[in-house]
């Protein structure tokens, strides 16, 4: 009898564990590396996606210490970080902690959604961040020119998004590393057309639900079960697409999918 109290205490010890290890909510950094051509010295760049109003201490001081650890070249914030009234208080204390570093930002869904998007666009570029809607800046980071590009959510305008990667296409620079911010990982078909080095995408949420080794997500939006693009790293045949498992911590349970900050090494 003893021994079956031993074994029992075991396995519930063991369960206990993966139990914890599954749920944990804590920030985890997530880093790749992508070779590109144009890259004459190294540029590191930092993630940001699906906040959705996420409080990491007081002032987000957990993640800006983060991001000061991992010392960025930029910072690319990618939609779904404000999604109503009560998320807006913690993205400004996540702002006026980036000012030291280029930013650039586009809409996810959920900005749309409130029907508010351009008041949103107007308080990122108060806070010195450049909002790209179908557009480029080309910056020089060490010896290595970087063209920032990025389209608004498609739901804004589902007409116009493929005018607006077009768009931003052609005014990035040939000579430099060309770097697309796009919330929708699902658009994947239309990014490998492109002349694009890096895509950097979120809205997925890691599909909420993984097993390790065995199921990279269970469910997406607009991707439906078991996405294809849930997160991590995949080749497109030319473009890199890099998706954010997104910083959210809400009431949906995230299994193996803790919330996380990107960081991006662009090498030669």
């Amino acid at each position: 009898m003893r021994k079956k109290w031993i074994l029992f205490a075991a396995v519930l010890a063991i369960a206990a564990g993966i139990l914890w290890v599954a749920l944990r909510q804590e920030l985890t950094v997530r880093r790749y590396e992508v070779a590109c051509k144009n890259v004459r010295t190294p540029v590191r760049l930092a993630v940001i996606t699906d906040l959705h109003g996420t409080l990491y201490g007081d002032g987000q001081s957990e993640l800006l210490e983060r991001l000061a650890e991992n010392a960025p070249d930029a910072v690319l914030w990618v939609g779904d970080i404000i999604d109503g009234e009560a998320s807006e208080e913690a993205a400004i204390q996540l702002l006026n902690g980036l000012e030291r570093w280029p930013c650039y930002y586009v809409t996810g869904n959920h900005e749309v959604w409130t029907s508010d998007a351009e008041r949103i666009r107007t308080l990122f570029r108060e806070h010195g961040v450049t909002v790209l809607q179908g557009g480029a800046e080309t910056i020089t980071i060490g010896e290595t020119r970087v063209s920032f590009c990025g389209v608004d959510d498609p739901d804004e305008d589902p007409e116009g998004w493929l005018e607006q990667l077009s768009a931003c296409e052609v005014q990035a620079e040939d000579s430099a590393v060309r770097v697309l911010l796009s919330h929708r990982p699902e658009r994947a078909e239309d990014y490998a057309r492109t002349g694009f080095d890096v895509i950097v995408a979120g809205h997925a949420h890691g599909g909420q639900v993984r097993i390790p080794g065995l199921v990279n997500g269970l469910y997406a939006p607009n991707q439906g079960w078991l996405p294809e693009y849930a997160g991590g790293r995949y080749d497109l045949g030319g473009p890199t697409l890099i998706v954010g498992r997104g910083l959210v911590r809400n009431w949906m349970p995230r299994i193996f999918n803790p919330p996380e900050l990107v960081i991006v090494d662009l090498i030669a």
